[in-house]
């Protein structure tokens, strides 16, 4: 799979797939893992790799709209 781009109210990211089930997206300049859970659903943690707190709201849409382009 090649990398693609969404669209959210928060903005546009660019999401690139590191395996089957995950995704980096690079918000506001940290890259952020996302991967599919046992359910088949697109997680985010909460919380950058450097201990910043994301929106949780915009880590939702992001989420919904891979589970959109990968389904």
């Amino acid at each position: 799979m090649n990398a693609f781009m969404i669209k959210t109210s928060g903005g546009r990211f660019y999401v690139r797939p590191y395996s089957t089930k995950r995704f980096l997206i690079d918000i506001n300049g940290e890259e952020v893992m996302m991967e599919k859970d046992e359910d088949g659903f697109v997680r985010a943690p909460g919380a950058t790799h450097n201990g910043h707190r994301l929106n949780m709201g915009l880590l939702n849409s992001i989420a919904d709209q891979i589970a959109v382009k990968t389904a």
